[in-house]
């Protein structure tokens, strides 16, 4: 029931998650500082608490602490880092199913801009829209999207998307597709 001038809120937890330097701090500075943080999915305000992770091994066991409550997992990487690409599957999946089995999981590929940049339009190592998608196929990904924080595109709607599949996800007892991350 809603009351008379207020909205209902729901509050939802988005861990971003991928190797360091892949671009996951500056797509949260970029969305965090536009002017409209508010996001609504279907006339629900969703209140996200979004977690930014350190992506190096020895913040392995630090990282861990995170993950609970999680609603959703934005997993990261960068275009211009096949190591960060191969590591959506070779680490991050391993680490997610080890502390939070079945939380849905966004795969986000950052840095979009470098693909057009012409320093980079020779570079065969750059990932392009079909492979992330494929590998958002092969991690069980429920989501594959893209961004720029240096040329802001996408990010918002990344956000959204994201906030998206966090609203699917329900507190136990009540009928959901979806998971969250509970570490006793």
């Amino acid at each position: 029931m809603q009351l008379c001038g207020r909205q209902n809120v729901v509050q939802r937890k988005m861990v971003l998650l991928g190797d360091g330097a892949c671009g996951k701090t500056s797509a949260l500075n970029v969305f965090t500082r536009g002017r409209a943080l508010d996001i609504f999915v279907d006339n629900i305000h969703v209140e996200l608490s979004l977690w930014d992770t350190a992506g190096q091994e020895e913040f392995d066991r630090l990282r861990a602490l995170s993950y609970e409550d999680t609603h959703v997992l934005m997993l990261c990487f960068s275009v211009d880092s096949p190591d960060s690409f191969e590591n959506v599957s070779s680490k991050w999946i391993a680490e997610i199913n080890e502390n939070c089995p079945g939380v849905r999981v966004v795969l986000t590929a950052l840095k979009c801009d470098l693909r057009k940049d012409e320093e980079m339009n020779d570079n065969p190592n750059t990932i392009s829209f079909d492979q992330g998608l494929a590998k958002a196929k092969e991690i069980g990904a429920v989501k594959y999207l893209e961004c720029s924080a240096v040329q802001n595109r996408g990010i918002r709607e990344s956000f959204y998307e994201a906030a998206k599949v966090a609203l699917d996800v329900h507190p136990a007892g009540h009928s959901s597709s979806g998971s969250k991350c509970v570490i006793q």
